[in-house]
């Protein structure tokens, strides 16, 4: 039992480790793409909407709890979010070279403005063109990860050792009790430690035994539920970013073909592409606070005039319905009662129900985007002339990422 919580023990420590080079990894490539325009814009002296390079570098560096630099792409630091790092020529370290080529590297080191050990990842920063303008590089102090590791090397061998003991003190007598148990915990906790975090621990045997069970127990459940998390955020993330850049590719496709013949509707669409780049860029935003959704916290709601956002919504999807031969009607009266919404959580539903409502109706069908005033509500549907979804399957439209069709989950 001591050999398998050393074996255990050191596979979750590199787990642990891994896990916190993935995290930061993920946070620095959503914040390199949050920061592309506003470092065009200080590239070039120019304010971003309001938002300075400096002010965005800090937000995200509070949001993520961890020190985010912004280098250009000779390395040399633009800014950084802690004020003991001085604006100097970088050293070329291993992850900013690998970021400028476009790849992913960690290192720990130490770091000495913060005279302590960190974990750095670093991100390029690509403009439209693909070049690297910059990169972003966060880092971390590892001394509270290793402070969870010793935690959890403390809680092991606690565990272990009480469990040890009371099999010393009583093998003769409770023998037939503990074999079973044990040889249950240990064929589970091996499985655990090779990574299978679904299996769970039936408690049972002398009370240390049960305990130890159950410990094992929100140890697989807390891991588990933190890769969970990790996946649903890179899927809700890919998910979500599709459908506007499908948007903008068509309309360029459109402006290519008919942009000289045609001005004014160059114009409209050029203007429509820019609220599509503003939409990502905000999507972004909204992204980086999905942890907080998930956890049941409410987003701020405000008084929404339901009518034009919706004629405004169809008209960011007709494109994309006449690529697929569809026609998109609209049957929203002038004027509905003010209601109170989170606009762009808003528009990700519907948004999320006019896309599948493309992908899954065949050409020459219709979508209907309807709305009507109830006297206690407004009820706004999505109806189109496709296949629809079975009934069996109907239970099932809220769990999220599932699939009727298994070939495309």
């Amino acid at each position: 039992l001591g050999g398998l919580i050393l074996w255990t023990g050191q596979r979750l420590e590199i787990a642990h480790l891994e896990q916190a080079e993935h995290n930061l990894e993920l946070q620095a490539q959503i914040i390199a793409n949050a920061l592309r325009d506003p470092l065009e814009h200080h590239l070039e002296g120019k304010s971003a909407d309001g938002h300075s390079l400096e002010t965005l570098a800090r937000s995200y560096a509070e949001a993520t709890d961890s020190r985010v630099t912004i280098l250009d792409e000779r390395l040399r630091v633009l800014l950084t979010s802690d004020e003991r790092v001085p604006l100097r020529q970088e050293e070329a370290r291993i992850e900013l070279l690998i970021a400028l080529q476009g790849g992913e590297q960690h290192q720990m080191r130490w770091d000495e403005w913060g005279q302590e050990e960190r974990l750095f990842v670093a991100a390029p920063i690509i403009e439209e063109q693909g070049k690297a303008i910059g990169v972003a590089q966060l880092s971390i102090p590892t001394a509270p990860l290793y402070l969870e590791i010793r935690q959890t090397w403390l809680n092991l061998i606690m565990a272990g050792g009480v469990t040890l003991l009371v099999t010393a003190l009583g093998s003769l007598l409770l023998a037939r009790q503990i074999v079973g148990p044990i040889g249950r915990l240990t064929a589970v906790t091996q499985r655990m430690a090779a990574g299978d975090l679904d299996q769970q621990v039936t408690p049972g045997g002398p009370d240390e035994i049960e305990r130890l069970g159950q410990a094992f127990n929100r140890m697989a459940e807390r891991v588990s539920e933190t890769l969970e998390r990790q996946q649903a955020f890179v899927s809700h993330a890919s998910h979500e970013l599709r459908s506007p850049l499908a948007s903008i590719r068509l309309r360029l496709e459109v402006l290519q073909a008919r942009a000289e013949s045609d001005p004014a509707m160059t114009r409209r669409y050029l203007t429509q592409m820019e609220r599509e780049v503003e939409h990502l860029g905000r999507l972004i935003d909204h992204l980086l606070a999905l942890s907080a959704v998930d956890e049941g916290k409410q987003l701020p709601r405000a008084a929404l005039d339901l009518a034009p956002f919706l004629y405004e919504l169809a008209e960011e999807m007709s494109p994309l319905a006449q690529a697929h031969g569809l026609q998109l009607r609209v049957d929203v009266p002038p004027h509905l009662p003010l209601i109170e919404a989170n606009t762009e959580q808003l528009r990700m539903v519907l948004r999320n129900l006019l896309d599948n409502a493309i992908k899954y109706t065949p050409a020459g069908g219709s979508i209907t985007l309807s709305a009507s005033a109830e006297p206690d509500m407004t009820q706004v549907s999505v109806a189109d002339t496709g296949a629809g979804i079975a009934a069996e399957e109907l239970p099932r439209i809220f769990e999220r990422f599932y699939r009727v069709d298994p070939a495309r989950s």
